[in-house]
């Protein structure tokens, strides 16, 4: 059924909905182009009026988006690079025109440069790896490996083998002997062992799980932290616009890990993915999950359940 013809005014309200306002008069055929600019005074669209079709703009209403060709044309580059990031653990370092453009870029695991990089089309299709060096994981001979983490400050379990370099790998540090289970990629961001750590979480010691959100990013995020008066992570997640909904305390924080990490493997096995900043990643990013896929509630009786179950199976 075809909808009814409408005047300019009515032109008007539909497109100010879709963030646009009307420069020149509505032809009165949607399948016409007239002029409008972006409402939003940073858009190139709003200094330089540009042709609109009013069924161009129905259809990208339908999507949930904007009728602004030069913010959809933001919102594409954003969506492709949090693409690139998110399934080729590949960070672009420069803008990505389209999905069939070979871009360079950093690999997120081994930090090496590929030059002419990936595509994204053979990523989202498993046509091609995010590096061309480690394939996104890279892979050392097990003697090597255990050279290097032995000069990192640990002693791998003889037992276990080498898998590759962003894979945890349970050994021993090497200071205090404690038990730990790092990945060989973090060796250049901190040490091997959690428990000889000088500040912040250490899994022996109490420990607080909490759940915030952030209004802007419409996303959720669970984390650990010390249990201390010294511990300043919620009052820093506050100052980055997150509030603090729910926190639970552990007395060892290494069952607080171990429900951190249940519940965010739930969420990927569901294909939730982590919230991205336009694109970005940012700290503590990997623990996100959207307020549009999930509610609070639901998050918070997850955590509990999972709580009660580990409770249970070591009590």
């Amino acid at each position: 059924m075809k909808r009814p013809k409408i005047d300019h005014a009515a032109t008007t309200l539909e497109l100010r909905a879709s963030g646009l306002e009307p420069v020149d008069r509505y032809p009165g055929v949607t399948s016409k182009p007239f002029a409008a600019r972006c409402v939003q005074p940073s858009c190139k669209g709003h200094v330089e009026p540009f042709p609109v079709y009013l069924n161009a703009v129905r259809r990208l209403a339908e999507k949930g988006r904007v009728g602004c060709v030069h913010c959809n044309k933001r919102y594409r580059e954003r969506q492709r690079r949090a693409d690139m990031i998110r399934l080729g653990n590949m960070l672009p370092m420069v803008a990505i025109p389209d999905v069939r453009t070979p871009v360079r870029a950093w690999c997120m695991r081994c930090w090496k440069v590929c030059e002419p990089g990936p595509r994204l089309d053979n990523i989202k299709n498993g046509k091609q790896g995010g590096c061309d060096h480690c394939g996104g994981k890279r892979r050392l001979p097990d003697d090597v490996a255990r050279e290097r983490a032995r000069a990192w400050g640990y002693i791998p379990d003889p037992d276990i083998p080498y898998e590759n370099d962003a894979t945890k790998w349970p050994g021993r540090c090497l200071a205090k002997g404690h038990h730990c289970a790092p990945v060989l990629n973090a060796h250049k961001r901190s040490g091997p062992c959690g428990a000889c750590a000088e500040n912040g979480f250490k899994p022996h010691q109490p420990a607080l799980l909490y759940l915030v959100t952030n209004a802007a990013l419409v996303a959720a995020k669970i984390g650990i932290c010390e249990d201390s008066p010294r511990n300043r992570r919620l009052y820093e997640h506050r100052l980055n616009g997150w509030t603090t909904i729910e926190t639970m305390r552990f007395a060892v924080g290494a069952d607080a890990r171990a429900v951190e990490d249940t519940v965010v493997r739930t969420w990927r096995a569901r294909h939730l993915p982590p919230v991205l900043d336009n694109g970005y990643g940012y700290s503590g990013y990997s623990e996100t999950v959207s307020l549009g896929d999930v509610r609070v509630s639901e998050i918070w009786a997850e955590v509990c359940a999972v709580a009660d179950r580990l409770a249970t199976a070591t009590g």
